[in-house]
């Protein structure tokens, strides 16, 4: 028979290999990143982004991603922030203007946890909320140039959700890569959707960009994100009529009516923002632009000869295009 201090022996060495294993199974558990959506699942390419954004950001540096759908209004956001919170999440990502006057009190009420919010900044922001930019002012200039380069009548125009800083700086670069083309350009005062539903609203869309038509332009840069939708309908009545959509690849929604899109890329700003996080960086604001990939022209892309996009019918454009692009990522041409 075993003697009582044998098995105490067993009984100890049993203790401490359940012991190390639970160490060593808890060491193994990776951290979690939830992306929370400012609405249910929907057919909006743009925020379907954030949940690939996570998924390479958890395969890139060992992560658990999930992503949770809130209702369209302020209380289930909210309560969908908590809910990220409460399962442990070490970086929650959030897409969408719906969340700019939330993320700066849930960040507050969890300090442990680091919030990514893209596309908008807080003002007096806490030290664990980061901010994440697009420089999208420099495929606007792009476009700008894009619209110079294929108009008719001579005359190009920008069409966006609301009147906003950034929406400004983006028709003002616009502007400038006209004129940078031909200096005797007419572009049009830019047209804002604006309402209730800016960023998704294609009627109010569909009778700006009626106007825009109306007076004689025939390139129009359609930065309105779902409102595009609208814009496109309107070119059916003007048979020259091209649009430059946004966001992302647009040109299908229109075949031969979309010449390029301004892509913006959350899916990469994610992984690249989230990398930066987990190496140590406490920034409170991350800006990226083509030097990080994190916005483009389509028809600049490497997957360009599949994207039914008209400028692929122009290889001159394209070409002096390119040459731009490459000036800005390389700094010698400056884009404000």
């Amino acid at each position: 028979m075993m003697s009582s201090i044998a098995r105490l022996r067993c009984l100890s060495s049993l203790l401490l290999s359940v012991l190390f294993g639970m160490t060593a199974a808890q060491a193994v558990v990776p951290a979690k990143i939830v992306y929370v959506r400012p609405v249910p699942q929907n057919d909006d390419a743009f925020l379907q982004q954030g949940t690939k954004g996570v998924e390479q950001a958890a395969t890139m540096y060992q992560l658990q991603a999930s992503t949770l759908e809130s209702q369209p209004n302020q209380a289930s956001r909210q309560q969908q922030l908590d809910n990220a919170v409460k399962q442990g999440a070490k970086i929650v990502v959030m897409i969408g203007y719906e969340f700019k006057e939330l993320a700066a009190s849930a960040a507050r009420a969890a300090p442990q946890t680091r919030f990514v919010i893209m596309q908008h900044c807080v003002d007096n922001s806490p030290p664990n909320l980061t901010c994440v930019t697009f420089r999208e002012s420099e495929p606007s200039y792009l476009a700008g140039m894009e619209a110079a380069l294929t108009t008719s009548s001579n005359k190009v125009g920008m069409i966006g959700p609301i009147d906003s800083p950034l929406k400004r700086k983006n028709g003002e670069a616009f502007a400038a890569g006209a004129k940078a083309v031909n200096s005797a350009i007419t572009v049009h005062a830019p047209l804002w959707v604006g309402g209730t539903q800016p960023f998704d609203d294609p009627s109010r869309a569909e009778a700006q960009a009626k106007t825009m038509l109306g007076d004689g332009v025939d390139v129009i840069f359609a930065a309105a994100s779902g409102s595009n939708r609208g814009i496109f309908k309107a070119l059916s009545t003007q048979p020259k009529a091209k649009a430059i959509g946004s966001d992302i690849n647009q040109c299908s929604l229109a075949p031969g009516r979309i010449l390029d899109n301004v892509q913006t890329h959350a899916d990469t700003a994610i992984s690249v923002a989230v990398g930066l996080l987990m190496g140590g960086s406490t920034a409170t604001h991350m800006d990226f632009g083509m030097k990080e990939g994190a916005v483009s022209l389509t028809g600049l892309g490497l997957d360009a000869a599949y994207s039914e996009c008209d400028i692929l019918r122009q290889r001159p454009a394209i070409e002096k295009l390119r040459v731009a692009k490459n000036a800005i990522i390389r700094g010698t041409l400056k884009v404000d």
